[in-house]
């Protein structure tokens, strides 16, 4: 049987080799990142993408994750604002975004600077990915102090965050998040798009949400629009899960029968 805590520290090879051989399904196949269990809810064709970090489901057709579910400890957090961010694609996901179908190089993909308007926009299928709106649903902060902060430049976490929001209130809610952290020791986090490939008419889903657990059963839950301007207040923001699960399909914390068992809002700087 494979332990809890014996898959995130598996070689990529290894874990790609997991994957493909054994379903993702079975009882004795427990992803350490997810927190109360990985959700479902998801189609049969997504694939499940195992990293040092983080556990994704990337989407077949939309090639963007439907979740991301990662643990923030209180050693992993760190400065992350001189750490490289260049776009790599994900070896171990045969369905998500490549260097080829960007028309970039396949060594590497540069995140373009936010002052520079020119650069080309990232296709995902229906979803166009402006150079500005180019955003980790794992953020980089929560995991600067670890040996493998650089899986957070895989393509399999890129998303379409618009800016603003990226850069006001969701920053200041990951904020609050490895404060909580440091203080705690150890949370569970899941992150993914809501909307869907045809949410609008540029086709970017409308909102994103943060689910955030201890241990313990305590939880709260963010939705953020991708409208939210810069100075929006990220508590403002806090949702149910259930309204989280109804809008994306999804099933949260599925091992677990009595979760939440209180809120965590207050925890994170939210009356």
């Amino acid at each position: 049987m494979i332990s809890e805590w014996s898959v995130s520290g598996l070689r990529p090879w290894l874990l790609g080799l997991l994957l493909c051989c054994g379903s993702t399904q079975a009882q004795n196949v427990h992803i350490v990142h997810c927190l109360g269990g990985c959700p479902t809810g998801t189609a049969d064709s997504n694939e499940l993408v195992v990293r040092h970090l983080f556990a994704v489901s990337v989407n077949r057709q939309t090639r963007i994750a439907d979740w991301v579910a990662y643990r923030v400890l209180r050693d992993t957090v760190g400065v992350a604002s001189l750490l490289p961010r260049e776009w790599h694609e994900d070896e171990l996901s045969r369905f998500g975004l490549t260097a080829d179908a960007v028309g970039k190089s396949p060594q590497a993909i540069s995140q373009p600077s936010l002052d520079n308007q020119q650069d080309q926009a990232y296709r995902l299928t229906e979803i166009q990915v402006n150079p500005a709106d180019q955003g980790r649903l794992v953020p980089m902060s929560s995991f600067a102090a670890t040996d493998y902060w650089a899986d957070l430049n895989r393509l399999t976490v890129l998303s379409p965050l618009r800016s603003d929001m990226r850069l006001g209130p969701l920053a200041r809610l990951d904020q609050a998040i490895n404060a909580l952290a440091r203080s705690a020791g150890e949370l569970g986090v899941f992150s993914g798009p809501v909307g869907g490939n045809a949410a609008d008419s540029d086709g970017q889903p409308e909102a994103f949400f943060r689910i955030v657990a201890l241990p313990d059963g305590r939880a709260a839950a963010f939705l953020l629009l991708q409208g939210l301007p810069r100075h929006a207040d990220y508590c403002a923001q806090l949702t149910s899960i259930a309204e989280v699960e109804r809008l994306t399909g999804l099933d949260f914390f599925p091992r677990q029968a009595h979760w939440p068992t209180g809120d965590l809002h207050p925890a994170l700087g939210c009356p």
